[in-house]
């Protein structure tokens, strides 16, 4: 005689059909959180140019000042 086939169990498919939602649930998830991540990356990188940007001028704006108040010692 053959093998007997075990068909699942009604339980069973409810379960499995859950299984799948929730394995898709928790992709689309993880597809937002990624979306959300590459967006703070993004500002996390604008923000590291304007601090740049803002780190030059303040060190241009010192040594001007270091310059002036030599000057002014020197008078």
């Amino acid at each position: 005689m053959g093998d007997i086939i075990k068909f699942p169990t009604h339980l069973r498919r409810v379960a499995n059909k859950y299984k799948q939602e929730e394995i898709a649930h928790i992709a689309q998830m993880l597809k937002l959180c990624d979306d959300d991540m590459q967006c703070i990356v993004e500002q996390i990188e604008q923000l590291n140019l304007e601090l740049k940007a803002l780190t030059n001028e303040y060190e241009t704006l010192l040594e001007k000042l270091k310059k002036l108040t030599d000057e002014g010692n020197n008078d």
